[in-house]
């Protein structure tokens, strides 16, 4: 995958407040190299194992790791509604930055609207999530989570989400299994 040349300012056009929500942004650090994290980003077979809050699994990935690339992560075990996500990979920069809309998604992988998930607040019709990667040493690296759309009254419960997820992330780096 080749790497895209891109300014600091445009990668950020997607990290701002929309009209019932701030910016979510969440930090993670691991004891890993930058290339080890940023791999388990970029395989189905790896997001099998992490992605989704404890509870819930994911049962079905497609993933175009590339920019342009369309993607569905379907999930299981969560009793509310909705199936899963989808969306596409806007960008990818090797070791350094993904940028992917963010949109629900029922289990065939076709968008949805929030109300159709069953989930409360205003949602976008299309949110944006953006992780951008850094190095703290050869063993030791990190992202930085910027998620636009989520409304701000479920915010604490999508960061508790994304932490659980990156708590599983933690164990599959460890080589531990993380599901379920």
């Amino acid at each position: 995958m080749e790497p895209t040349k891109i300014s600091r300012r445009e990668s950020a056009k997607h990290k701002g407040s929309t009209a019932h929500s701030k910016l979510l942004v969440i930090d993670r650090q691991y004891n890993v190299s930058l290339e080890k994290l940023f791999a388990a980003f970029s395989s189905p077979q790896a997001l099998k194992e992490w992605w989704w809050p404890d509870g819930i699994y994911t049962d079905h990935v497609d993933w175009e790791f590339r920019n342009g690339g369309k993607y569905f992560i379907n999930m299981k075990g969560y009793e509310q509604g909705g199936s899963g996500m989808a969306g596409q990979i806007e960008e990818v920069v090797k070791n350094e930055r993904i940028v992917m809309t963010d949109q629900f998604a029922n289990e065939k992988g076709q968008p949805i609207s929030a109300k159709e998930a069953n989930m409360p607040g205003q949602w976008p019709e299309k949110g944006y999530i953006t992780f951008e990667f850094y190095s703290e040493g050869d063993e030791r690296s990190g992202f930085k989570l910027s998620q636009e759309g989520v409304p701000n009254e479920l915010q604490v419960d999508c960061i508790q989400g994304w932490s659980q997820s990156f708590d599983k992330l933690q164990k599959y780096l460890e080589g531990g299994s993380a599901k379920h």
